[in-house]
């Protein structure tokens, strides 16, 4: 059962414990609205047949035997229903087969009249006239001076029963669907109240990664509790290896100033001539060493919790100083971002995925760079787009592997995508490639919105 509504509802669980809800509910509703039939029916039938017994006894009072010995009735029961013909209401007397009073309703007793409707004593249902169901009580007696005993019968038509029944069980039927209904409510509204306790969990998750808080409350019920505990710990575990990492990033920081510093005084010494091509070397392998180390200082999600960072400063600073490096092509730079658009991490973080996707689409361009971005709910969208020959999409997957490249006509380290992908991941965001609308590539950032 567990499998079939895993697979029924795989994304909510509030579903789940509503359709578990209906698996019992339903079948107890439709066994107590059988019961309820059954019930009705048995209080149809015994009320009917009380009726019959009443007029029965009825007739039995009113029957007397003559001085001639012949039957009379001193009244008859004075329910009109026995006087409309053929009505389903019948009384008969009868001694033997011959009957010597009946009802209005069967019509004059005599020749021609209607036939003793039965002879099994007790309570029988039997067709009646124009094959009309009836439920016929009939029962033996015998009256002080009679000379044989007499078989006084009374019948009613049990259509009227199934009517009865009928629109008895339409009023269940729609008592009963309505109760559904609202019992599936309530059990949505206490799910819902139930599970309350997850969704404040989200949020303070939420909160933890962008560092408003430190920790999950305590304030969670015993069966979630526990779950808070572990939570909470993770988050100290993981505290304390990124302290030790930013801890072992400065060691190594002093570490490698010292050599780097001897290194370049030495190359100095050599003249600007022979130490040129290795003071270069030292300097690039700083700026790396540089950028690693304060990438490793500053990793974390509590980082990004409290910071702002514009986009449209550093977009525009992207397209003046790229349209100056990449003058001599005379390519079209153009930013366009939604006013007051901001980006909830650090400003050099953004600066560093807008400069490497940038600089790539430049060197690619035949003539135009477009960086855009607007706001998507929580989701600050930033693309950038160039016209140059794009990536097929069989090899786009490849192309943000690390130091990747397509084509080593144009030169770089193939570590921009890359170096992007780990910025985007650090935030939980997304990289994608596309096509552009005008046929070259389109990269896309989804970063969370300040």
């Amino acid at each position: 059962m567990n499998r079939l509504f895993g697979a029924l509802f795989p994304h909510s669980l509030k579903l789940r414990l509503m359709a578990a809800a209906a698996v019992w509910a339903v079948p107890v509703l439709v066994l107590a609205g059988l019961l309820l039939y059954w019930s009705f029916l048995s209080h149809l039938e015994r009320q009917i047949d009380e009726d019959l017994e009443a007029y029965q006894r009825e007739l039995l009072a009113a029957a007397q035997i003559d001085a001639d010995g012949m039957l009379r009735l001193t009244y008859t029961p004075a329910d009109p229903r026995f006087s409309r013909t053929f009505s389903g209401w019948y009384w008969q007397i009868a001694a033997g087969a011959e009957i010597l009073h009946q009802s209005r309703s069967a019509g004059p007793s005599g020749p021609g009249s209607l036939p003793l409707l039965s002879t099994t004593p007790g309570i029988v249902e039997l067709a009646g006239p124009g094959g009309r169901e009836l439920r016929i009580l009939a029962s033996e007696a015998s009256l002080p001076g009679g000379t044989e005993p007499l078989t006084v019968l009374v019948a009613a038509p049990c259509d009227e029963i199934d009517a009865a029944l009928h629109q008895f069980g339409l009023h269940v039927l729609a008592t009963f669907a309505i109760l559904g209904v609202v019992f599936l409510m309530t059990v949505y509204f206490q799910v819902g109240f139930g599970l309350r306790p997850l969704a404040d969990l989200r949020r303070e998750i939420g909160a933890i990664r962008s560092g408003r808080r430190e920790h999950l409350g305590e304030r969670y019920p015993g069966e979630i509790a526990p779950v808070v505990e572990e939570v909470n710990a993770l988050i100290d575990h993981n505290r304390q290896l990124l302290d030790r990492a930013r801890h072992e990033a400065s060691n190594l920081a002093h570490a490698i100033k010292n050599p780097l510093s001897v290194l370049t005084h030495e190359i100095a010494a050599l003249g600007e001539k022979k130490g040129a091509p290795m003071a270069h070397q030292v300097q690039t392998i700083t700026a790396q060493v540089e950028r690693i180390l304060k990438r490793i200082r500053t990793a974390g999600p509590s980082r990004a919790g409290h910071a702002r960072s514009e986009i449209a400063p550093i977009c525009h600073d992207l397209a003046y100083s790229l349209g100056i490096i990449y003058r001599e092509r005379n390519l079209a730079i153009t930013a366009a971002i939604e006013p007051d658009l901001a980006f909830a991490g650090d400003a050099e973080d953004l600066a560093e995925m807008l400069g490497n996707l940038a600089d790539n689409a430049c060197k690619w361009a035949r003539s135009a760079v477009t960086m855009t971005a607007r706001r998507e709910g929580d989701v600050v969208r930033v693309a950038v787009e160039d016209d140059g020959p794009g990536i097929a999409a069989a090899a786009r997957e490849a192309v943000l592997g690390r130091g990747r490249r397509l084509d080593e006509r144009v030169p770089g380290s193939g570590l921009g995508l890359d170096i992007v992908r780990e910025i985007v991941t650090l935030y939980r965001g997304r990289l994608a490639l596309a096509d552009a609308a005008s046929g070259g590539l389109r990269v896309e950032l989804d970063l969370p919105a300040a």
